[in-house]
């Protein structure tokens, strides 16, 4: 009954355990972990990707929210930890300050995809090799005039540029989810500025929520006025949002 509890608890918070030891080798060989370099993992559940982790010779930091799953690797990892090789912390990764970091490399629990994905943008890193959602993935790296392309596309091309490594599917999983997952590689650069960042995010908001309107009619005269959001690229919507902050100061 325990087990069967705990299953259902996964599933309703979005965490799914990686079952297959070649899929976790693929996504730390994808990480390109230099010897000491401080790693970052967000759900580590049972261990599996954290063993092989520290088997590079990284320093991890594990952020486990499940009280079950951080006793078993508290005992699990017993050495490791005190020796200093990992530091496991039970807690809310989205409450938690993350220390300094050179790269994340997580099987995240899907259900606080864009919000963690926005936490780590907001920090300075190497790179991260990240599991996501299929669906979601497609949602990172779409550009203009594609379906998938989406308020999540633009504000991820601002600070990054994100790659799909590969698809995996829903069988390497326990418990198996709904849908196929995919690796991700996000690597930290910055394309363009604009004067104001929480402008152009309330405004690339605003244009996706009316998506097949054109611009003028949800903002008004500004620059792309006839377009719809769906085919301006980051670096016009950026432009929209900079003319409308001279336009107010």
């Amino acid at each position: 009954m325990k087990m069967i509890s705990e299953k259902a608890r996964m599933k309703k918070n979005g965490q799914v355990l990686l079952k297959d030891k070649n899929i976790v080798k693929i996504i730390v060989s994808s990480a390109e972990i230099d010897e000491n370099e401080k790693i970052l993992e967000i759900g580590p559940g049972l261990g599996i990707l954290t063993s092989e982790l520290l088997s590079t010779g990284a320093r991890v930091h594990a952020i486990e929210k499940s009280k079950e799953f951080y006793e078993y690797l508290k005992s699990y990892f017993f050495t490791e930890i005190a020796e200093g090789k990992l530091i496991l912390e039970n807690g809310d990764a989205l409450e938690t300050d993350f220390q300094k970091f050179d790269k994340i490399v997580s099987n995240i629990p899907y259900n606080i995809s864009s919000p963690i994905t926005f936490k780590i943008l907001r920090h300075k890193f190497k790179m991260g090799i990240i599991m996501y959602q299929r669906e979601f993935a497609r949602r990172l790296v779409a550009k203009p005039g594609t379906k998938d392309y989406s308020r999540l596309s633009v504000n991820v091309y601002y600070f990054a540029d994100v790659k799909i490594l590969r698809d995996v599917p829903k069988t390497v999983f326990y418990p198996t989810p709904k849908v196929d997952s995919s690796i991700v590689k996000i690597i930290p650069n910055k394309k363009f500025n604009v004067k104001d960042e929480n402008l152009f995010f309330n405004i690339t908001e605003r244009l996706f929520s009316q998506r097949r309107k054109m611009i003028k009619n949800v903002l008004g005269e500004v620059p792309y006025g006839d377009y719809r959001v769906e085919d301006l690229t980051p670096e016009q919507i950026g432009e929209i949002a900079d003319y409308l902050h001279e336009k107010v100061n």
